[in-house]
């Protein structure tokens, strides 16, 4: 299937203490090309949710539907290698030999053709570790590129960088969904989020999923993060 389908879905967590938590059910739909933006305040769920769709952790109730193949981006700075950024994109081609630990001339050749058409070709030989946190972004969606999975989870890809690499990793996500990957990724920059296909959001005892035009709208924005908004998160119009 080329969908990802949520069908009552509750993510959360269990603790031996109790002291767990659950999100909402969800129920909804996302198809292949679509941006997914999904935003939230800090603490309420959203790295849990992406961690459930990934398959890292079990859902507390529902069930969803997806591609077989899953590509997991944590957030910046949770990746951290001594491998150039070369080597590291092309570790995105190793699942498809399970057999074989070493990467072939294809795999190094398929990353090379992914740092360039980021405009990062030039970080190739670069120690990933010495790198900034918007190159090293970069790099590390080059690897989704060359992974090819049909669903790409990543969590605050828009944090720590400066408005050019945020440019740079928008595009890049953009660029994913356009080859008919579905892109779900995190997010607290609204502007991001206003154009997206479609946003999840997720308050303190909702969940929802809708165009982002709804999702955005200041009374929604007011429920998700209690403050008051005076013109569109991304062209900066005055709403009415």
């Amino acid at each position: 299937m080329s969908a990802l389908v949520l069908d009552a879905l509750v993510a959360g967590r269990r603790a031996r203490s109790g002291a767990g938590f659950r999100l909402p059910p969800l129920t909804a739909a996302f198809e292949a090309g679509q941006v997914v933006a999904l935003i939230g305040p800090n603490g309420v769920g959203k790295t849990t949710l992406l961690k459930t769709l990934a398959g890292l952790l079990p859902p507390l109730g529902g069930h969803f539907e997806r591609p077989r193949a899953v590509a997991w981006l944590p957030p910046p700075g949770a990746v951290s290698a001594g491998f150039s950024a070369l080597h590291l994109a092309a570790l995105g081609r190793a699942a498809r030999r399970r057999w074989s630990p070493g990467l072939t001339p294809g795999d190094v050749e398929a990353a090379r053709a992914a740092l360039a058409r980021l405009d990062v070709a030039d970080l190739a030989e670069r120690p990933f570790d010495r790198l900034s946190s918007g190159q090293q972004q970069l790099v590390l969606i080059a690897r989704l590129f060359v992974q090819d999975a049909p669903v790409c989870l990543l969590d605050e890809p828009l944090a720590l960088l400066d408005p050019a690499h945020a440019q740079a990793v928008e595009r890049a996500i953009r660029a994913l969904a356009a080859e008919g990957r579905i892109v779900v990724a995190s997010s607290h920059h609204l502007p991001f989020a206003a154009r997206a296909d479609r946003v999840l959001a997720i308050g303190l005892d909702w969940i929802e999923a809708s165009p982002a035009a709804q999702a955005l709208a200041p009374n929604r924005v007011r429920a998700l993060f209690g403050v008051e908004t005076t013109g569109c998160p991304c062209c900066g119009q005055a709403l009415s």
